[in-house]
């Protein structure tokens, strides 16, 4: 089984570029964070890790992977 969780409330994930009728940031709809961090677990699972940690790129841990 593989489990991967990621919060995605913070800044990292949001297009600063695009807001809401509120003058909020919307979700990037590249998914460019979503991506960087799906091949940052592929990469460790490369390397033979099987669980980790799953950090956005501002340094902020927004969840957790584990394979097993």
């Amino acid at each position: 089984m593989f489990k991967l969780e990621i919060k995605t409330g913070g800044a990292a994930f949001r297009d600063d570029s695009r807001t809401d009728r509120n003058g909020n940031a919307i979700l990037d709809p590249e998914g460019t964070e979503i991506r960087r961090i799906l091949k940052d677990v592929a990469r460790k699972l490369e390397a033979g890790y099987d669980s980790g940690s799953v950090m956005d790129l501002n340094g902020n841990k927004v969840g957790i992977w584990k394979y097993e």
